[in-house]
């Protein structure tokens, strides 16, 4: 019916699940379409609804979403789910981006061989009660509210319930040393639209089955044993499954603030900390940093009880201390003007952003990929830069023929754009060979003042990774 968003996905969870917890919370009808043929999903790619090639996606309020992590900002926002302020948002996004990493476990589980479901199930038990619940247990103990942010109903509560429901459906006393997430679960599963939602009957979906997984597989024509973040497709043994834990670090540690400067601490290299570099130079601010060399650095962090997952990067900035990458990004985005004028604006850039972040995410784990995968994951990148990607941004800049991405003003979206195509070409000097749109776009933004300097010699940008940044991040890490 007219005016109820509209779903575009399969009949099961997978990554449109969350969207329609959030769409419940919220008390918003909504009505689904579900993929069951290949011809339904290149009907879409056609018809170009699917931005880059990819559901979920969602129609809402005159707009055609792509992305889930862009659709689910926009609901929360629309809905007075987001926090009061700036500094709510950002721990929002931060409690979002950890129970994000182990919604990321779960989501590949279906798609497992028995064998190795086995050993999923072990790491998904154990992440959740040794990182993630003792987070939130901490949290909801010092404050002693009722939700996670603010003492009001949030985005962050609604998925935190989600992820709780999920994980007891693989282990179900998995709360059992969690008096408080106990209490927090009985609150939540209490309030009259999520009550709703988890009746039976409702829009809520099973555990996925053989029948989603062979959909899904049969549409996408896409067979994976594991991805890491959705990316190069690798066999699922011990030390993979540690390659792609590694690729999940995000947070850092507590140390004194010694001037009004952001504080950043990560390794002296490019990682998950390098687009914060980017977008805290291209807003003109100063930054100082911290680089980690020794897993002891790591562990008193963790002793100290500043990496609230046990991850980093971590940014000290307006006396907090900021961890989870897309939270991070978020704030200073929406602190320094860098994130449109209204919802609408602020729901492209996270659809351009979260669309360049899937690229991304190839570059990010390229260094620790092993000698013979090497080749074969740089046609990866190589193909989805040509073929996905770069397609996209050159028809958008070509259709609307402005300066930027969004709203003809300089924004988040053209700092990460630029960052990854000359991540790219670092690569493959000529990928942009086929993209007049973007060779300009290129020479536009690296000619912006502050963009400028960032790329200039001695600047805090970090070169290509090479071996020793590779062996000091492994060395950190090491179990």
């Amino acid at each position: 019916m007219a005016g109820k968003p509209k779903l575009y996905y399969f009949d099961g969870r997978g990554k449109m699940e969350s969207i329609r917890w959030l769409l419940a919370a919220a008390g918003v009808e909504f009505e689904e379409e579900f993929l069951e043929t290949r011809e339904q999903y290149e009907k879409l790619l056609q018809g170009g609804s699917l931005l880059f090639q990819q559901v979920p996606m969602v129609e809402m309020d005159g707009m055609k979403m792509v992305q889930t992590r862009a659709i689910l900002s926009y609901i929360a926002a629309k809905y007075n789910l987001y926090g009061k302020d700036l500094q709510e948002r950002a721990l929002i996004d931060m409690y979002v981006g950890g129970t994000d990493d182990l919604m990321g476990l779960i989501l590949t589980f279906p798609f497992l061989s028995a064998e190795d479901k086995e050993k999923q199930r072990a790491v998904i038990v154990q992440k959740a009660a040794s990182r993630y619940f003792p987070a939130y247990e901490k949290v909801l103990k010092d404050h002693g509210q009722d939700f996670l942010v603010g003492n009001t109903f949030s985005w962050a509560d609604v998925h935190l319930l989600e992820a709780i429901l999920m994980v007891e459906e693989k282990k179900s006393d998995a709360l059992s040393g969690f008096p408080q997430l106990q209490a927090f679960k009985a609150r939540i599963s209490s309030i009259p639209t999520i009550k709703k939602f988890l009746e039976p009957g409702s829009q809520r979906k099973p555990v996925p089955d053989n029948k989603y997984v062979e959909t899904v597989r049969r549409v996408l024509r896409m067979y994976y044993d594991m991805k890491c973040h959705g990316t190069f497709l690798v066999k699922v043994t011990d030390a993979n499954l540690k390659r792609c834990r590694v690729e999940a670090r995000e947070w850092t540690q507590e140390l004194r603030s010694m001037s009004g400067k952001p504080r950043l601490t990560y390794f002296n290299g490019r990682g998950r900390m390098e687009p914060v570099r980017w977008l805290l130079a291209a807003a003109g601010v100063e930054f100082e940093e911290i680089f980690l060399e020794t897993k002891e650095q790591y562990e008193k962090l963790i002793q100290d009880g500043v990496l609230l997952f046990q991850q980093v990067p971590l940014v000290e900035m307006d006396g907090m201390k900021m961890v989870q990458t897309r939270a991070i990004l978020s704030y200073i985005a929406g602190k320094y003007n860098l994130y449109g004028k209204d919802l609408k604006e602020r729901a492209l850039i996270d659809v351009y952003v979260e669309g360049i972040t899937d690229l991304m995410q190839m570059i990010l784990i390229f260094p620790f990929s092993p000698p013979e995968a090497k080749e074969k994951n740089l046609d990866s990148i190589k193909e989805r830069a040509t073929n996905r990607y770069f397609p996209v941004f050159e028809k958008v800049l070509k259709q609307h023929g402005q300066d930027f991405l969004v709203g003809n003003k300089f924004s988040w979206a053209d700092v990460q754009l630029i960052e990854a195509i000359l991540a790219v070409e670092e690569k493959i000097p000529s990928v942009l060979s086929g993209f007049p749109q973007l060779q300009a776009f290129k020479i536009r933004m690296s000619n912006m003042p502050t963009i400028k300097k960032f790329l200039q010699p001695g600047s805090p940008r970090k070169p290509p990774p090479d071996e020793h940044y590779v062996e000091t991040v492994l060395k950190v890490f090491k179990k």
